[in-house]
């Protein structure tokens, strides 16, 4: 693998798969042998171990290891038909979710929980022979093909922070600023009464609300910002002023009330008067 440095772990296990040449280009996946079937695998769990590496003054030289890694093993995977070709380079900056891909994502991972409950249950059967250790591998190739479309994407989301950060702590750049937030204070959520009962009794310095509870004062709450919305609107102008019905004469008097009390040019700058 290109980029990798020969100082990082699980490196060996790569090498030495390539240097068996278990795999060729000019092979199909039922060419390929059973027993090495599941050395598809080791570059993804090479690039996985190295993304559980979380210390920051390393964390993006194991993530560039992974995305070799990854890279290699997404690369096989195509070689043999088990994975589409796909940018790899995509993120969440450049490549956001979207109503266009959001189908797609779902798709994914609706495939992902089937190979995982696949190959689940093709281990617990008591007799697995050699066609079904087969189609083990295979699965297991196929879900990891997803899981690391979804790490590259990851990977490719993070390193553009570690950069940043890296420019912070170098003092090339200044820090964004905090956002300020409004401090909900905090609460314990349950599902019925009696949760309500027992959890407020272990917890008697915070409030405890039900779901139902939880969810009459959000409406309250709402109902209420809507109505203080609607009381700081002017009134409406009145109509035609030779009709007049009862209807014109309110009008009339709430428009001229709201004049009396809100002097011209208010919420206005540039008329103070």
């Amino acid at each position: 693998s290109s980029g990798i440095n020969a100082e990082w772990p699980l490196r060996p296990g790569s090498v030495l798969v390539s240097s068996l040449r278990l795999f060729s280009t000019n092979e199909s996946l039922d060419d390929v042998s059973t027993e090495s079937l599941k050395f598809m695998l080791v570059n993804a769990f090479s690039g996985y171990v190295h993304q559980q590496h979380f210390e920051f003054q390393d964390r993006k030289r194991h993530l560039l290891a992974a995305k070799e890694y990854y890279k290699d093993f997404h690369h096989l995977c195509q070689l043999y038909g088990l994975a589409k070709a796909i940018e790899y380079s995509m993120n969440r900056i450049d490549n956001p979710i979207t109503k266009n891909n959001r189908e797609e994502k779902i798709q994914k991972f609706k495939d992902k929980k089937d190979l995982e409950e696949k190959i689940k249950e093709m281990e617990k059967r008591e007799n697995v022979d050699e066609e079904v250790q087969r189609e083990i591998y295979v699965s297991y190739a196929k879900l990891w093909v997803i899981r690391v479309e979804e790490e590259l994407y990851n990977i490719n989301s993070e390193l553009p922070m570690l950069e940043h950060m890296d420019k912070v702590r170098g003092g090339e750049t200044n820090p964004s600023p905090p956002i300020k937030t409004k401090v909900m204070k905090p609460f314990i959520l349950v599902k019925s009464e009696q949760q309500k009962a027992v959890f407020g009794a272990g917890y008697p310095s915070l409030p405890t609300m039900t779901l139902d509870e939880f969810y009459d004062a959000e409406l309250k709450r709402i109902v209420e910002a809507q109505n203080q919305q609607k009381m700081q609107q002017p009134p409406p102008e009145p109509d035609d002023p030779d009709e007049e019905t009862a209807e014109s004469l309110a009008k009339a008097r709430a428009w001229d009330d709201w004049k009396d009390t809100h002097k011209r040019g208010w919420g206005n700058r540039h008329n103070r008067s």
